[in-house]
């Protein structure tokens, strides 16, 4: 059976590969199909990029045959020149356990195939990878590394997680920064449930020294629109509370609610110099890589 390059990037496709090696591998063969590469450069310098060009750089990397048809300036960017950390940061707390019925698996299963397809591409990009996970304790740490290797141990380590405990991001988080001891990027990614307070101001702190930071925020469809058409029992599925109702009678203030709180955690990650980005575990795993590899482009253009 022939796997278009679309169903490459498909969650449902990505979630059905029980090995998350290949499962990456696959995804980002998939997203690497549609960009230009080329080795034209000489031993050791892998073109990898395009980026805008900046007043002062070396004329010898512009790509004049691009100016030549668009009239706009890129320059060439190298793996020699494009070395950095990146930082895996995983919410795992038991709000990440939920999957509906239009999904094809958790938000935390599908947050950390987001992770491994970046890991991967980041890996191939040579930059040195890592992870720390945790909800209310730390449950996997993966110092960052670019030995042989290094993709597996995270790939191993995410096997591992299940969804457990009450997030604790600002103890948590924190903590963590003992870690962060150079410059690079920290992808986190959390469905950030009730935390558009907090996170901005904790998400601000890895700007130290620097360095970047991307958020990525997983939801479920059923999460923005309530579908459910009957008297339903909503759990917490964190603090174990929970409230029946009919959703259609709830579906106007819910949906004003969480209009409220996204508009929130954006306002707030932009005011901290943050880069957002909100998936649904049914979109494609493609966004989220176009994302990192234009985050990635821009931050090495700085």
């Amino acid at each position: 059976m022939t796997v278009s390059q679309q169903d490459l990037l498909d969650p449902a496709y990505l979630a059905s590969l029980k090995d998350f090696q290949l499962m990456s591998r696959v995804a980002v063969d998939g997203f690497m199909a549609g960009i230009h590469h080329s080795h034209s450069h000489g031993a050791g310098m892998e073109f990898l990029q395009y980026r805008n060009y900046s007043q002062g750089e070396d004329l010898k990397y512009l790509d004049w045959k691009v100016l030549a048809k668009s009239d706009k300036l890129y320059t060439k960017v190298y793996q020699e020149e494009t070395n950095m950390n990146c930082y895996f940061v995983l919410d795992t707390s038991a709000s990440m356990h939920y999957q509906g019925s239009r999904s094809a698996c958790s938000k935390l299963h599908y947050a950390c195939i987001v992770a491994a397809c970046i890991a991967q591409l980041a890996s191939r990009q040579g930059d040195n990878v890592g992870l720390f996970a945790y909800s209310d304790e730390l449950h996997e740490s993966v110092e960052t590394g670019g030995r042989l290797g290094q993709v597996d141990r995270i790939l191993q380590a995410m096997i591992r997680l299940r969804p457990s405990g009450e997030a604790q991001h600002e103890s948590m988080l924190r903590s963590f920064l003992h870690h962060f001891k150079t410059r690079g990027t920290v992808i986190y990614i959390s469905d950030m449930l009730e935390g558009e307070d907090v996170l901005p101001k904790l998400l601000r702190n890895f700007r130290i020294n620097k360095s970047d930071c991307l958020a990525i925020q997983i939801l479920d469809s059923d999460e923005l629109d309530l579908p459910q058409n009957r008297v339903t029992r909503y759990l917490d599925s964190e603090v174990e509370g929970e409230v029946t109702t009919y959703p259609e009678t709830a579906r106007a203030d819910y949906e004003e609610r969480m209009g409220t709180f996204l508009e929130r955690l954006k306002k707030g990650l932009a005011q901290s110099q943050v880069d957002f980005l909100q998936l649904v575990s049914t979109d494609s795993v493609g966004v989220s890589l176009a994302k990192y590899f234009d985050h990635r482009g821009r931050t090495r253009s700085c």
